[in-house]
């Protein structure tokens, strides 16, 4: 007797939504798969399991059930499409691994291979699987954290906007439900007036004078929340969704959020106009003092703000107690950094604005590059620079040859689709036809993404790198020329929000691709270090270091 035949199997199907399971089949493909399998092998199937989940966390519901009727003895075996289908965490990956070292779990199959409990090997390698997909999980949710700290540094809200604003991508098209061609021509004719370029979020032409008209009825404190609820409704402020009278929790979001006064809310910290760089962040609907009046009416005012001055540093600098934004006051005319305590009950102390400044200049020193490491750097990649264009004009050619061949895929798709050999949908269904077409199109923005990147690396790379090592020439120089100005984009620029203070001391790394002066010590190393700067994709640096323009000649804005 086969050692299929002594197991009894439940069949687990998985889809989710989360970008790490973006190439995984659709559930009734998936489910068409394991059939061919179970009837190419004969496997004895007791049940199937069913379930559109993320298995990033643990808790799915289905799953468990699925463990559960095995802890019964009703099955001693699964059945999946491919193993990350089982675990994307640490929990889930290392608990079927228990079941099976247990001997509940006899063994698990995918079409492709069977993992058997009585196996150490197959274990292993099952391991390795997890640990992979649980990696790539984690560098998922890294990146999206990363962007949303790219997005803040920037001025941009990481998410869609609130009702009164409207999303654009970037080029300047409205994103979403919310796109209407008279919105569309309303925004473009506003910027080509003022002669500048459309922001990522701006106000909705329509929506924006109906939110400062309810802020006007709210604050005039006569209204009762109903009221307001109608009053709403007439000015054309509706359920994104439902286009129905907002409900009254709803309506009290709009009518406390700091988004309409030029701020950005985020996780419990509110990054005020002050502190965000106007050359991105969102333009105002109302002004501050019409935000905290209705906050007043609602009965939610909170505790008035010290931070009516320019304080440099609020807003990228967290306490390394507590975890919370470190914020500014001004005692007796002089500018003190202290925790915020939003987080709760905090220990740490009082920092005066000059003694903060010492220990970022004393930090700023360590990453200057001397002059003769730059003249060095400067010559060997000016001579490579023909090198590198030969290089990306050769990557232009495979990802141009990429966009043809995608091009060719989503064609011979369509022509599947509409196949008289497909009328029942035996070869290809709507819901498969769906999602290639979807992640072919994505492949196609993407391609092409990579190839306006590359021609623009092609033209700027080293005269960005040029750049960036004038700045570190001269970035002492500048700080002590004490304007506030750009005492803040210096920070910003090399330190990012990456900055702690605990117990009066300071503690900053610079961000990639600044070096300490110290590593540059040692000649024999340049080389190494010249190749790093030569290969480096200049256009995700000057992204990443959050470039705000305008200031300096060096900062100015460079698209990737």
């Amino acid at each position: 007797m086969s050692q299929e035949t002594k197991i009894k199997y439940f069949v687990y199907i998985r889809k989710s939504s989360d970008r790490e399971d973006a190439q995984m089949l659709s559930l009734q493909a998936q489910k068409r798969e394991l059939k061919k399998s179970i009837k190419r092998t004969g496997l004895k199937v007791v049940g199937w399991f069913e379930e559109s989940a993320s298995a990033y966390k643990k808790g799915r519901k289905e799953f468990n059930r699925m463990l559960g009727e095995i802890e019964k003895g009703k099955a001693n075996g699964i059945l999946v499409y491919h193993l990350t289908r089982i675990a994307r965490n640490s929990f889930d990956g290392g608990n079927v691994i228990y079941m099976m070292d247990d001997g509940l779990i006899k063994e698990i199959r995918t079409p492709e291979k069977a993992y058997y409990s009585h196996i150490s090997d197959d274990k292993f390698i099952m391991q390795i699987h997890f640990a992979i997909a649980k990696k790539s999980s984690d560098d998922t949710s890294q990146f999206v954290r990363r962007d949303i700290q790219s997005k803040l540094l920037k001025g941009e809200y990481p998410i869609g906007a609130p009702v009164g604003y409207l999303n654009l991508n970037k080029d300047g098209i409205i994103t979403g439900k919310r796109h209407e061609s008279k919105k569309q021509f309303m925004l473009e004719n506003m910027a080509d007036k003022e002669g500048r370029e459309l922001k990522r979020v701006e106000p909705d032409p329509l929506l924006a004078p109906a939110i400062k008209k309810l802020y006007e009825y709210n604050i005039k404190g006569i209204y009762s929340i109903n009221d307001l609820r109608e009053i709403s409704y007439d000015l054309g402020i509706k359920g994104q969704r439902s286009q129905k009278m907002l409900t009254k929790s709803t309506l009290k979001v709009v009518l406390s959020n700091p988004f309409y006064y030029g701020a950005i809310p985020w996780k419990g910290d509110i990054h005020e106009p002050d502190d965000l760089p106007r050359e991105t962040a969102h333009d105002p609907i109302i002004s501050k003092k019409m935000f905290n009046k209705s906050l007043e009416v609602l009965g939610l005012r909170s505790k008035p703000r010290s931070q009516t001055h320019n304080h440099r540093y609020t807003g990228m600098v967290r306490c390394g107690e507590c975890d919370s934004m470190i914020t500014a006051e001004i005692q007796k005319g002089i500018t003190y950094y202290r925790c915020s305590k939003k987080k709760g009950k905090c220990s740490q102390g009082y920092l005066r604005e000059d003694k903060f400044e010492d220990q970022v200049l004393e930090t700023i020193r360590e990453y200057v590059f001397p002059s003769e490491f730059v003249e060095w750097a400067l010559d060997v990649l000016r001579s490579t620079n023909k090198e590198e264009t030969k290089r990306i004009k050769n990557l232009l050619a495979i990802q141009r040859k990429r966009l043809t061949e995608t091009e060719d895929e989503l064609r011979g798709l369509l022509k599947m689709k509409l196949s008289k050999k497909n009328l029942n949908n035996d070869y290809l269904d709507d819901e498969e036809y769906l999602s290639q077409k979807k992640e072919l199109k994505k492949e196609k923005k993407q391609i092409r993404e990579k190839i306006e990147e590359l021609e623009n690396r092609n033209d700027n790379w080293l005269e960005q790198c040029e750049k960036f090592f004038n700045f570190t020439m001269n970035v002492e120089k500048r700080w002590d020329e004490d304007d506030p100005e750009d005492k803040r984009l210096i920070f910003k620029v090399m330190f990012g929000s990456n900055a702690i203070l605990k117990d009066k001391k300071l503690l900053i790394k610079a961000n990639n691709p600044f070096i300490k002066r110290e590593k540059l010590s040692d000649k024999s190393k340049w080389r190494a270090l010249r190749d790093g700067f030569r290969t480096l994709d200049w256009a995700e640096v000057y992204e990443d270091l959050a470039f705000v323009g305008g200031r300096f000649g060096d900062f100015r804005k460079i698209k990737a």
